[in-house]
């Protein structure tokens, strides 16, 4: 932008001109990358005006990405707007009738149909600096020990247009990057080959038999809506195994999917490793409060409702997981030895129970006798607690219902924003909202034979509801709250025995249900517990790399509003305090100055005039 000013301000000496001539070079660059103005030209055309434009480029800045063909698109931006300015700067010093000025004019054009093609056939130079915390957009170490296990070439057919619609056309580049990566990084063990349908019969047959359907978008040309097809899947083949991904909507999550089918295919087993539901007990299931976590569940492993009969020992036989989620009627002592039996002997167990139920009607909590919080106790030595934690600092904002038409936004502190805390199990998720969570505590059984640690707690703000009657967003019981009552509590711990078996114990179980599910980090950590339980957590790192969230907690709302309004008037304030400090600065050195002037003009003698005589 800089050097749009100075091309500028050598146009012209008036500074309002030059002003206003900068503001709508650099507007209409802005505003050409525009997607509701791509929309409106030829694919092409759009394309390269978004090639052209800087937001296209700021996007990798503000993901985080230092991408050699932004570094290139500035570098001929500068280079192109600088020799302009030399031009006309230089020209005003020389005839414009000399071979001097004819030979400026021609290296100077020459010089800017070079740092133009640069900029524009950079694009196909690789290359990027990943400056996120996580690596987000990096191949993980789990990646490549995948790919290191190949023992044959894996083939990576993709399906793409060679003019894809605008709408695809930044995923198509991320996709094609992240490839390469791959290709690059497996010793020679992955090929990429893309297939372009739309003009090549024999690739629209191989996209066919393959499972590819094209896409239909829709696009305005010409202030008409038109359909416009495109293609953006690929298949993978490995000796004589076979996937598919028909469409990639997004680079998001595209690294996990892409490692999860590579090492499916690897696995030599022909099943998958079972994860069971416990049922009989009135326990949330899987056709209904869990359906959507399931869902995303049965990608990776066979999901099952496990069926029992009070008196009859549970059938646990080729089990990996065990999920216990949320019973209200007591589980009997048979179904407990069994599942004693079961974890002793190695199981694996995720258990979330509900002590305190919620009534929706009346929007207060209601005490689940049978949760089985008793038996979990007696057994392993944790206690989750008849109660609720809230958190007024870190917490989710709701709809609720005003009696009318609308709904009113307002923060829900019994909805907690918790802190995951070990990330061996969680990944990268760093929190999780839990509606309505109980407490956990830790118990020292001197016989104990578990590791506990600590796995989702709140905030250093969190507190606890002990009597839970009144869950309306304007409950009493968050006036009535002081800092003397915050504490951190621990809401999930996970556990671990020298034989091998591994448990799971959180204190809410609507945190996996269809209640929370739009909550992207919530599916996420409940697929990272369950690949740790299953012994299959070396995906966890890759599935976690797209979450990216980072909350603010303040202690108080008055801190919150410091940091708010500083944000917004503090740095056009420290600004104006700069500009007047300079000025009073130059204020005053001129009066120095002029004084300076005046004195030495009155301490002068007067001249004398000399007499001849």
């Amino acid at each position: 932008m800089v050097s749009i000013g100075l091309f500028t301000s050598s146009l012209t000496r008036n500074q309002i001109v030059s002003f206003i001539l900068g503001l709508t070079v650099s507007m209409a660059l802005m505003i050409m990358g525009l997607e509701i103005v791509a929309v409106t030209l030829p694919s092409t055309f759009a394309n390269l005006l978004q090639l052209l434009s800087p937001i296209t480029h700021f996007d990798n800045i503000g993901r985080g990405i230092m991408d050699f063909r932004d570094i290139l698109y500035f570098l001929s931006l500068i280079s192109t707007f600088l020799s302009g300015t030399f031009l006309i700067m230089r020209s005003r010093t020389l005839s414009h009738k000399t071979p001097q000025y004819r030979n400026l004019q021609l290296g100077v054009a020459g010089f800017i149909v070079l740092s133009i093609l640069v900029g524009w056939f950079g694009t196909s130079i690789k290359g990027r600096l990943d400056l996120t915390e996580d690596k987000i957009f990096t191949l993980s170490p789990a990646t490549e020990e995948i790919v290191s296990q190949l023992d044959d070439l894996l083939t990576i057919d993709i399906y793409m247009s060679k003019d894809p619609p605008v709408q695809v056309s930044p995923v198509s580049r991320d996709i094609n990057d992240f490839l390469d990566d791959v290709e690059s990084s497996s010793d020679g063990m992955v090929k990429v080959a893309r297939h372009f349908p739309e003009n090549d019969e024999k690739a629209l047959k191989k996209a066919a038999n393959a499972g590819i359907p094209p896409i239909q978008f829709n696009v305005r040309s010409q202030g008409e809506l038109q359909i416009k097809t495109g293609y953006m899947g690929l298949a993978l083949t490995y000796l004589d195994k076979r996937e598919v991904v028909p469409f990639i909507q997004s680079v998001d999550g595209f690294e996990y999917r892409l490692a999860s089918l590579v090492n499916k295919m690897l696995d030599d087993r022909s099943q998958k490793k079972i994860v069971a539901f416990l049922s009989g007990h009135q326990e949330m299931e899987i056709s209904q409060e869990l359906q959507s976590f399931a869902s995303v569940l049965n990608q990776q492993y066979q999901v099952k409702t496990l069926a029992t009969d009070e008196g009859v020992p549970i059938d646990l036989e080729g089990v990996d997981v065990l999920m216990i989620t949320s019973p209200k009627s007591r589980i009997g002592e048979t179904h407990r030895e069994s599942i004693k039996d079961y974890i002793s002997s190695g199981g694996k167990a995720f258990i979330a129970i509900e002590p305190v139920l919620v009534d929706f009607n009346q929007l207060a909590g209601i005490s689940n006798r049978d949760s089985s919080a008793d038996f979990i106790l007696s057994e392993f030595g944790i206690s989750v607690e008849s109660d609720l934690a809230f958190d007024l600092q870190s917490n989710e904002t709701l709809a609720f219902g005003t009696g009318g038409a609308g709904n009113v936004y307002l923060p829900y502190p019994y909805w907690v924003k918790a802190n995951v805390i070990d990330s061996k199990i969680g990944g990268e998720v760093s929190n999780v909202v839990m509606p309505w969570a109980s407490t956990v505590g830790i118990l020292d059984l001197p016989d104990s034979q578990y590791i506990v640690s600590p796995l989702i707690s709140t905030t250093e703000f969190g507190l606890i509801d002990m009597n839970f009657r009144n869950l309306r967003p304007n409950s009493p019981t968050f006036s009535e709250a002081t800092g003397d009552n915050f504490v951190q509590s621990d809401l999930g711990v996970a556990l671990e025995h020298s034989n091998g078996s591994r448990m799971v114990i959180i204190g809410d179980a609507d945190w996996i249900s269809e209640t929370a599910t739009r909550f992207n980090s919530n599916i996420l950590l409940g697929l990272n517990i369950i690949d740790w339980l299953a012994q299959e957590d070396n995906l966890a790192s890759v599935r976690s790399k797209v979450v990216s969230e980072r909350n603010l907690v303040f202690s108080s709302d008055s801190h919150r509003n410091i940091v708010q309004y500083s944000n917004i008037g503090g740095v056009p304030l420290a600004f104006v305090i700069l500009g007047l400090a300079r000025f009073m600065r130059r204020r005053s050195k001129g009066f120095r100055n002029r004084w300076g002037v005046g004195s030495n003009a009155k301490s002068d003698p007067p001249p004398q005039n000399e007499v001849s005589g």
